[in-house]
């Protein structure tokens, strides 16, 4: 039970892969390697999900600009 990793440290990691994945192809050493820390443990495709519709949402609001924050009752 000593080697079980939290919560905190599972996220942390599939954000490192969400951010690797989104920034270029992988290669296939690095393909092989997600695929591994995938299957490791069901709550690291659980953590892999989350941290890429995060990365996503992210992106929408990006999208949509600093001056849309800035001036919410203007839409």
């Amino acid at each position: 039970m000593g080697n079980r990793k939290g919560s905190a440290e599972i996220d942390d990691a599939a954000a490192l892969w969400v951010a690797r994945v989104e920034a270029r192809t992988l290669s296939p050493e690095e393909e092989v390697e997600l695929d591994e820390w995938l299957a490791d443990d069901v709550r690291h495709l659980g953590a892999f999900a989350r941290a890429q519709a995060v990365s996503i949402h992210m992106a929408k609001a990006q999208a949509l600009g600093a001056d849309f924050f800035a001036n919410p009752d203007k839409k």
